[in-house]
């Protein structure tokens, strides 16, 4: 075990590093109160090779490793949740997507332009009635000819409205349950496709989410994900490891900040002649804070580590989403304790944290999914042995 980033991870940690501070830093309480995602930063993105982060060299992307996603989550996440949140359905969601089941020619037409920046690209999986359900969504593909014919709506999806490709699950056949189940590869400029309204939600405000529907949406055969009927129930639970330990790095990112913050105050601030650090309840709490920090850090590169290997990791993949995001709940709570009154005020930092740390107890997969995907895992193994 070697618990060291190497050289090549150093550099990348701290070209992250830099680019938050001076340009996503003096953007993030504004993106917050105007629910807005700035062009510009796409635009950075994608000049630093941001966007490419989860599509290989070969078709124009920097993805080398899982880790280096995950470094890339936590240092964005550190200064502001909704760029991460933004990015990953961009380039793990779709791009990586697409890189791992699409086939050669899908690759060839959509990974570039997704890599560079040229699209931008969206997950639609979630319906009204169906999250982590998959085997209840209701959104049909009709095949018609040469073509698919899309019915149905997606809600929750980050990106919209901005962007042009999306990954979209629907049923393909009624009758074979999660074999019936299909994606394809949609552009927003393909005939029926409609743009729903965008949310007004509590936390991750910079990154937009929104609905789209699809009304007699025409999707070229070309675009069946794959080439191939039913392969959903393989391609989701792949795909869906690498999406948990990505929100596991945004989890971090946003207990790093919250840590830090509470810490520097506790230091500073002063209360009945000393500072409120030399308290011994406020010692348990800084003490705590690191400790769940640490430990949602440490699980979290060893599930990408695991990945990096080719090492099935579902159970460290869910064990890390699950442990990151409930500590980033718990920590940027204790971050607001410790700053008392002027914790609860908005424009601080510790309060924006607060907000956006609930929604990744939810999203890919809720805290008791990830615990039901453990314990399934949990007896697979016992089958073979630990």
């Amino acid at each position: 075990m070697n618990f060291e980033l190497n050289q090549k991870h150093l550099r990348l940690q701290e070209i992250v590093r830099d680019f938050a501070r001076k340009e996503i830093a003096p953007m993030a309480k504004a993106m917050d109160e105007n629910q807005e995602f700035p062009v510009r930063i796409f635009q950075r993105l994608a000049e630093l090779g941001f966007a490419g982060c989860g599509i290989p060299e070969q078709y124009g992307g920097t993805f080398s490793d899982y880790l280096s996603v995950v470094l890339i989550g936590e240092e964005m996440g550190r200064v502001s949740a909704s760029v991460p949140v933004a990015l990953f359905p961009h380039a793990i969601l779709c791009g990586h997507n697409i890189f791992l089941f699409g086939n050669e020619d899908q690759k060839q037409r959509y990974l570039p332009g997704l890599a560079y920046g040229k699209a931008w690209g969206a997950m639609a999986l979630a319906e009204p009635g169906a999250g982590s359900d998959i085997l209840s969504l209701r959104t049909r593909a009709v095949k018609m000819g040469a073509d698919y014919v899309l019915k149905g709506s997606k809600t929750y999806i980050t990106n919209v409205p901005f962007a042009d490709v999306y990954l979209v699950f629907a049923r393909t056949d009624l009758k074979k349950g999660p074999r019936g189940l299909s994606a394809f590869i949609v552009e927003k400029r393909f005939h029926g496709f409609k743009l729903g309204r965008n949310f007004d939600k509590m936390g991750m405000r910079g990154s937009p989410t929104g609905r789209v529907h699809f009304k007699d949406c025409v999707v070229p055969s070309a675009n069946l994900l794959g080439g191939k009927e039913g392969a959903v129930y393989e391609q989701f639970y792949k795909g869906m490891d690498v999406e948990r330990i990505s929100w596991a790095s945004i989890a971090l990112g946003i207990c790093r900040a919250s840590f830090e913050k509470a810490l520097d105050y506790a230091t500073k601030r002063r209360q009945f002649g000393k500072r409120i650090i030399d308290f011994q309840m406020v010692q348990y709490k800084v003490s705590e804070m690191a400790l769940r920090l640490e430990s949602a850090r440490l699980l979290t590169y060893k599930a990408a580590s695991l990945m990096d290997r080719g090492k099935h990791s579902r159970f460290e993949a869910s064990a890390a989403k699950l442990l990151a995001s409930e500590a980033a709940v718990e920590v940027s709570g204790d971050a607001v304790q410790i700053y008392g009154g002027a914790g609860y005020m908005k424009g601080t930092a510790v309060e924006r944290c607060y907000r956006d740390a609930k929604i990744l107890t939810v999203a890919a997969g809720s805290s008791e999914v990830q615990r039901m995907i453990m314990v399934h895992e949990l007896k697979r193994r016992s089958q073979g042995g630990f």
